[in-house]
């Protein structure tokens, strides 16, 4: 009789997520191969750990670690260091507010074992506005949705035994998890596109925010900050990195803030201006 296959670990992102964290679950449940859902419900101050919790009464492979932080950089820490088992072939990594698309996971792992020279391998968005634009850069660019990837298990291995973290406070890790990716957990070498497979027949879904509507459009505001914040922090992040390593990042992205004061400037770009503005705005009081 033949050993059971070891499960996927698989980290599901999950702030405030009892709309969407069950549909996102089920969404996981399809693959050929055994998996093993750790749904990091970070500060959640709604009905997600409530659900996760009956979820898991009926799926033994949905375990719910509870982390008092808000903030998606600490649970992936959290994820990476202490909960995720070690020996895995691959680690899953997906967002609780989206879905995966039936045979994500499995085209993840196929892609990363078919270009053995790729860290990680990413999903591909299957809506939300500008979606062909934004599947169209993906695949030229190689790049990385945080919102659904995979990173080979070696590549975890590397993370672990370095001690690299990502600063507590980074919004949208997944530029930084495409540095990592594609310098190779390196200050000192080059940008390496073979280093990150896009897997076309993985994808993820999600609800999209709408700025037409009034009850969203304070959502679609702070949305449009935070991606104005995260543009700044990569710029800090790009420093901090090159020449000196990954190991060079600090706990908490705050101390990239006060390290790089000459970097929160605002320049003309058209209706970005506003949101730049209250961007540095708002990094400036949590120094």
């Amino acid at each position: 009789m033949s050993e059971p296959k070891p499960a996927w670990p698989v980290a599901v992102f999950a702030h405030n997520e009892a709309r969407n964290i069950v549909a996102c679950l089920d969404s996981l449940q399809g693959a050929s191969h055994p998996i093993d859902c750790h749904v990091l419900a970070n500060a959640c101050s709604d009905d997600t750990e409530a659900l996760v919790r009956d979820y898991a009464e009926r799926h033994p492979n949905v375990h719910l670690a509870s982390i008092a932080l808000g903030d998606k950089a600490n649970a992936w820490n959290v994820f990476v260091h202490e909960l995720a088992p070690a020996g895995a072939p691959y680690y899953f990594f997906i967002d609780g507010d989206v879905r995966a698309t039936p045979g994500s996971l499995d085209a993840l792992a196929h892609q990363l074992a078919r270009h053995a020279d790729a860290n990680g391998a990413s999903a591909l968005p299957c809506s939300g506005r500008g979606v062909e634009a934004f599947r169209r850069d993906m695949l030229k660019d190689r790049g990385v949705a945080g919102n659904l990837y995979a990173l080979r298990g070696s590549f975890v291995d590397r993370i672990r035994e370095r001690g690299i973290a990502m600063p507590v406070g980074t919004i949208g890790e997944d530029a930084l998890m495409g540095a990592m990716l594609k310098w190779d957990l390196r200050g000192d070498t080059r940008w390496d596109d073979s280093k990150v497979v896009v897997a076309e027949a993985a994808g993820f879904t999600f609800d999209s925010v709408s700025p037409w509507r009034s009850r969203e459009w304070r959502k679609y505001f702070r949305r449009r900050v935070r991606y104005s914040v995260r543009a700044y922090q990569n710029r800090m992040l790009g420093r901090a990195i090159q020449p000196a390593g990954f190991e060079a990042l600090p706990r908490h992205v705050r101390e990239l803030y006060r390290r790089y004061p000459e970097l929160l400037s605002v320049g003309w770009r058209g209706v970005d201006t506003v949101f730049d503005w209250f961007a540095v705005r708002e990094i400036k009081a949590s120094r």
